[in-house]
């Protein structure tokens, strides 16, 4: 289970060269950051069990703060530049809050767009600001001092969070990735 999270953080984000991503977590970040991985895993097991009950929201922001602050630790484990993990950790810290922010307060509107298989109709309005916003902030060229390769963590997010990784309940309309 380790690695399928780690490869879905990971997998596509970095320039692995030579390395397979599978490869290059079990070698590189399995390796060298057990304790990092070990607070996730706890994190994660906490959102399961606070689910749907009044303890939820406490849950949500103690663990997003866990989660985003061992990616930072991970990011800066394998060495890369502080901007490349600056840009990461803030792009993910966004659309999580952002999709967190869907779920706590328009819970409502998420259950009928996940019973209608049309999430984004119910909740066209918010995910289209959090898109327009994730664009401007982390996707224009020359905002990062670099030209770093930020992935499109929102639309990672809402397919993970709101549709519990089934892309058809974003419904027929949905344009898809920002990249």
């Amino acid at each position: 289970m380790r690695l399928f999270y780690l490869l879905f953080l990971f997998g596509r984000n970095l320039p692995l060269g030579r390395f397979a991503p599978e490869t290059f977590v079990r070698k590189y970040v399995l390796t060298s950051t057990p304790e990092l991985i070990d607070g996730m895993e706890r994190a994660l097991t906490q959102l399961r069990s606070a689910q749907g009950s009044a303890r939820w929201r406490e849950a949500v922001v103690e663990s997003a703060a866990v989660l985003s602050g061992a990616i930072s630790g991970l990011l800066e484990n394998l060495g890369l530049p502080p901007q490349v993990v600056d840009g990461q950790v803030q792009a993910h810290r966004f659309a999580s809050v952002k999709v967190a922010e869907m779920q706590l307060y328009h819970s409502a509107q998420v259950r009928e767009g996940q019973e209608a298989r049309d999430l984004y109709s119910a909740l066209k309005t918010r995910i289209d600001e959090a898109r327009a916003s994730f664009l401007e902030r982390f996707l224009k060229p020359g905002i990062l001092k670099q030209d770093i390769a930020i992935p499109d963590y929102l639309h990672r997010e809402i397919v993970r969070a709101l549709a519990h990784n089934d892309e058809t309940l974003l419904g027929p309309t949905y344009p898809g990735p920002l990249v």
